[in-house]
C-alpha cells in the first residue's frame, strides 16, 4: 500500500513537470540557436529571447507562417527549467535532464519532498524524501497542431501503469491546466507552425 501511495503523488508532480515541459518550455523563436556547454542562467535566458521573439513575431499581421526556423538545444530547456520553471513544481528539483530524439522527449528529474510537502501527514510520512522521476513520449508539430503521446513513466524505476496516469492526471494536473490532455492534439502556441524532434535538438518553424 505504502508502495503504492509513494508512486502515486510521484506521479502527480512527474506528471505536473511533464505538463509544463510540454506547453511552456519547448517554443522558441530566433533564427538560430547558441551552443551551450551546460546548464546556466545564460542559456536559460537564451530560451527566454526566442520565447520572447516569437511572441513578437506572431503580433506582426503582416508576417507569412513558417517564415523563419530556430533550434532549441537539451541544456536551453533544462536550463529554462530549473532557473525558470522550478517555482512552478510542488517539490525541490534537485536535477532536471531533457533528453531529444527523433519523435520523442524524455524528461528525467530528481526531485526532493519536504516532510511537509502535501499536508497530508500520512501522505507525507510515505513521499518525503528524495524520487528519481521519468517520463518519456512522442511529440509533434504541424500545421499549428501539436501532438503529445506519453509513451513511459517510471518512479524510482517502477513503471507506472498507464490507467493510474490517465486517472491521476484527470483528477490532478487537469484542474490547474485545464486545456492539457494526454489523448487530444493542441493548438501550437504563439503562432508556431512546426515543430520536429531530432537528436539532441527541436526545430521549431514559425
Amino acid at each position: 500500500m505504502k508502495k503504492k501511495l509513494a508512486i502515486a503523488v510521484s506521479c502527480i508532480v512527474l506528471l505536473t513537470v511533464a505538463v509544463v515541459f510540454a506547453y511552456r518550455a519547448m517554443p522558441a523563436g530566433t533564427v538560430a540557436a547558441e551552443d551551450h556547454e551546460k546548464v546556466s542562467a545564460k542559456a536559460a535566458k537564451s530560451l527566454q529571447d526566442k520565447m520572447d521573439a516569437i511572441k513578437k513575431a506572431e503580433a506582426d499581421p503582416g508576417r507569412a507562417p513558417a517564415a523563419s526556423r530556430v533550434e532549441v538545444s537539451e541544456v536551453e530547456l533544462e536550463s529554462y527549467m530549473l532557473y525558470n520553471l522550478k517555482k512552478d513544481i510542488p517539490a525541490q528539483m534537485d536535477s532536471f535532464d531533457v533528453q531529444l530524439e527523433p519523435g520523442t522527449v524524455g524528461a528525467q528529474t530528481q526531485l526532493t519532498f519536504a516532510s511537509d510537502a502535501t499536508g497530508n501527514p500520512i501522505v507525507d510520512a510515505v513521499v518525503s524524501g528524495t524520487h528519481d522521476l521519468f517520463v518519456k513520449g512522442s511529440l509533434q508539430g504541424s500545421q499549428g497542431r501539436g501532438k503529445f503521446d506519453l509513451l513511459e513513466v517510471r518512479i524510482d524505476g517502477i513503471p507506472v501503469p498507464k490507467v493510474l496516469i490517465q486517472s491521476l492526471f484527470d483528477k490532478y494536473v487537469k484542474p490547474k491546466y485545464p486545456d492539457a490532455d494526454l489523448k487530444e492534439p493542441f493548438d501550437l502556441p504563439w503562432g508556431i507552425e512546426d515543430l520536429t524532434l531530432q537528436q539532441g535538438k527541436a526545430i521549431v518553424s514559425y
